[in-house]
């Protein structure tokens, strides 16, 4: 193990994260009495070092207060900056890898894996108006009425195949029209069929609509009490679709090099919008103000690293006790991250060396989930959610809808065979006279 004998002091730089904190301490030894320090993994890492290889440090924050991007003139800004001008030997904040940064600085084993999701505000419990649909999926519908067809076309078409003096056409009628009447939970004619087959095929047609309409049934009365919750967004292409919803992501960051340079699909699309005004930019320290108010009302949305959401989601959930914002179900852009250090470093042995200790023994996973309570609680919120309630016309105008476009057919068929057959009856009126 690497050690110093006469506890060196070592400058190291880190900025805000959602799960990693600034804040200043009392210290009799600093400028002012006070010492910069930061709270979450960063601060867990920089106390584990220097216990083990006997240092000091001090934190020198970048003047842009960002990770960094490669300028036109070569340098670069944020603590990538402070790194190649070897004016700190490194950071605990984690680093996207990414080949134009490791000609400048050198990895450590990765600490986690990062995706970029969306964060947007969930909508209001809504009924939906057409749930009576939702019991039966379209497959069952077409395979109930492609049933009734087969069990109609077999009772013709054994009749047909008896002796004539055998047919019976009134029954034969009857019975199939019955399957129908069945279907539909009206009462039936009486069969005086003697054909046995004919019997059990209608007895064992009736015994499926049977179970089938109560299960329907009861499947109904549930439904009514069932809510849905509006979760649009689910990937880029929803949010780049709709022109009024603003997008906020990190200035200074890899994601904003990546959007710049991609040259296909989604990514390729956000970064044309760059330098408009869908486009807003925040600090990480930012973000929670920013979900609390513009994305609540749902004119933006929030597109950053999963591992920034871990506590602003618990967190407004301890405020509030709902659930009022998710994430999206596509991931982008995933790609480990790791702590970083001056080329050649003496640290990155010891950090690589931690970085792997931390993501075998799960503590790096541990204090970014542990960092807030209710970590979990709106990991996954539902879409759908029943309630207790009076049932009012909202839940049922769907099934008025259709009563009234049938009861209209059922009408302009009605005048349509009375015009139609009083024609027919004037006509051969006239060719009676």
């Amino acid at each position: 193990m690497i050690r110093f004998p006469h506890r060196p002091h070592v400058l190291v730089t880190a900025e805000e994260l959602v799960a990693q904190l600034a804040f200043t301490v009392d210290d009799p030894t600093a400028p002012e009495g006070k010492r910069l320090t930061f709270g979450g993994p960063a601060g867990n890492i920089m106390e584990m070092l220097s216990t083990t290889m006997n240092f000091t440090y001090t934190y020198v924050r970048s003047p842009d207060r960002a990770w960094g991007l490669l300028q036109s003139d070569g340098t670069w800004t944020g603590m990538m900056g402070l790194i190649t001008r070897e004016e700190v030997e490194f950071t605990p904040a984690p680093f996207y890898l990414d080949i134009t940064r490791s000609q400048w600085i050198d990895y450590s084993s990765f600490v986690m894996l990062g995706n970029y999701q969306i964060l947007a505000a969930r909508g209001r419990p809504e009924v939906d108006p057409w749930g009576f649909l939702l019991p039966l999926r379209p497959k069952v519908w077409v395979a109930v009425l492609t049933a009734l067809l087969v069990v109609c076309a077999a009772i013709l078409l054994l009749s047909f195949c008896l002796p004539t003096y055998m047919q019976e056409p009134r029954m034969k009628d009857t019975n199939t029209f019955n399957c129908v009447r069945v279907l539909l939970q009206e009462d039936i004619k009486r069969t005086k069929s003697r054909w046995w087959w004919e019997r059990v095929m209608l007895g064992v047609w009736m015994l499926m609509m049977v179970v089938l309409t109560q299960s329907y049934v009861g499947n109904l009365m549930s439904l009514l009490a069932v809510r849905y919750i509006d979760q649009p967004y689910q990937r880029l292409e929803d949010v780049l679709d709709n022109s009024d919803v603003a997008i906020i992501v990190a200035p200074n960051t890899f994601i904003i090099k990546y959007i710049e340079t991609a040259t296909s699909g989604p990514l390729h699309e956000l970064g044309k919008l760059v330098g408009t005004k869908r486009i807003a930019y925040n600090k990480f320290v930012e973000l929670e103000n920013s979900m609390e108010t513009v994305v609540r009302a749902a004119t933006h949305v929030i597109f950053d690293l999963d591992f920034n959401y871990v506590n602003l989601l618990p967190k407004s959930f301890s405020l509030t006790g709902r659930c009022d914002f998710y994430l999206s179900r596509s991931v982008y852009a995933t790609t480990p991250l790791a702590l970083v250090t001056q080329k050649n470093s003496f640290f990155l042995h010891r950090i690589d060396k931690l970085s792997y200790t931390l993501v075998e023994s799960g503590l790096y996973d541990k204090w970014m989930k542990y960092s807030q309570p209710n970590f979990s609680m709106c990991k996954n919120p539902p879409r759908i959610i029943t309630v207790t309630t009076i049932l009012s016309l909202a839940n049922f105008w769907g099934m008025f809808a259709v009563l009234g476009y049938g009861f209209t057919v059922a009408v302009m068929v009605l005048v349509l065979e009375l015009v139609c057959g009083g024609a027919r009856w004037g006509q051969k009126g006239q060719v009676a006279t």
